[in-house]
């Protein structure tokens, strides 16, 4: 039996990582286990046993990542002790730089197969780190059409298999109706994943929806999911009294109410491309602590735009407010030109509907990745 490593720390990697999971069981008769850090996703698969759950290791800027260092460090040496008795006959890594690219390091030095799914985010970085990745890895399969052109520009060898939120929306239902008065806007609040980024964002997205609230005279609904990585209280415990009056913490997904929504005002992330995928036009914000935000600018190419929608299309199309531009009464009109101009909201789902496209290779992207991990084995 064949054992495969999997590390997912994030909320998004843990559902691409279940979907993966799923299609190399279903494309190998071989009996393999599957275990590592991972979350309720790949645990329902019910094929996944979690060796660590991700939701202890959500973590948020760089200098947030400091607080979290003994359990990252325990993680690691966790795995590598592994490594060391055989444990693992090939590991799959998903983003999460900070850590899988020590583990890779590790894994590889061992003669691991590793596979890079869903590379990090190295072109925002210096080029060594991308050099640093190729080393470290037996294959890099990436998500994004222009990450290819990137490492093909330093001679670096990768597979693109399209992105795999491709999967989970074609299989996608409606759990529920989501009723709305007539001339009612839906907004879509996503806060977050993490603990930090609520500290952070949720403060300002509360007085923007304030802002929003009083111009459209009340005719406007706030719905929040809740992400994998956190639990309702969470949110209800960082919220104010003006968040906990007009924003609605709700069991749907946020595919659910992507469906119905008229506008998304989000955290920068992975969050951007799937309302993108719904074709719901967006607002982005971001904030970090003031440290982070130094390091962020120091040793990140920061140029906008960073939201990942805007980088695909090539150009700004949908405003980003990052840090101290991240002021309410600026965000507040972006989304009020999407709600209340039909020219300007028809314009922008008309860019949109070009996210689907450029992420499609034809195939399921869950599908293609297994069939290149598979060889590994």
């Amino acid at each position: 039996m064949k054992r495969i490593l999997f590390s997912a720390g994030e909320a998004s990697a843990d559902i691409h990582a279940a979907n993966l999971i799923k299609a190399i069981a279903a494309l190998t008769t071989e009996k393999i286990e599957f275990t590592g850090l991972g979350g309720d996703a790949m645990i329902n698969t019910g094929l996944f046993t979690p060796e660590f759950y991700n939701r202890d290791f959500a973590v948020f800027g760089l200098m947030e990542v400091l607080g979290q260092i003994p359990k990252i460090y325990s993680a690691l040496r966790y795995f590598k002790k592994m490594t060391d008795l055989g444990s693992y006959d090939a590991a799959v890594l998903l983003d999460y730089p900070g850590f899988n690219m020590a583990l890779a390091k590790y894994l590889k030095k061992k003669n691991i197969p590793v596979i890079y799914y869903i590379c990090p985010q190295v072109w925002a970085w210096k080029s060594g780190r991308a050099h640093k990745l190729d080393n470290y890895t037996s294959e890099m399969l990436t998500i994004f059409p222009f990450e290819k052109d990137f490492y093909s520009s330093l001679g670096i060898n990768v597979k693109y298999v399209g992105h795999p939120l491709l999967d989970e929306i074609r299989t996608f239902k409606p759990k529920v109706e989501i009723k709305k008065k007539e001339g009612q806007k839906i907004v879509a609040v996503l806060p977050g994943s993490r603990l930090k980024e609520l500290d952070y964002i949720l403060p300002t997205i509360e007085k923007t929806c304030a802002i929003i609230h009083k111009e459209l005279n009340g005719n406007v609904r706030f719905l929040v999911p809740v992400a994998p990585t956190l639990r309702k209280k969470d949110i209800e415990d960082r919220m104010s009294q003006v968040g906990k009056d007009l924003l609605e913490i709700t069991d749907l997904t946020s595919y659910d109410i992507y469906s119905v929504a008229d506008h998304v005002l989000l955290a920068s992330g992975t969050a951007t491309v799937e309302a993108a995928l719904f074709e719901v036009p967006m607002t982005i914000v971001y904030k970090v602590s003031a440290f982070s935000a130094f390091l962020f600018k120091k040793f990140i190419r920061y140029n906008k735009p960073i939201g990942m929608v805007n980088l695909l299309l090539g150009k700004m199309v949908f405003s980003e407010f990052f840090q101290n531009d991240a002021v309410p009464a600026k965000i507040a009109k972006d989304v009020l030109n999407s709600l209340t101009d039909k020219k300007r909201h028809s314009e922008l789902k008309a860019e949109l509907a070009k996210i689907k496209s450029l992420l499609s290779i034809g195939e399921s992207p869950s599908v293609v990745a297994a069939k290149e991990i598979i060889k590994h084995l």
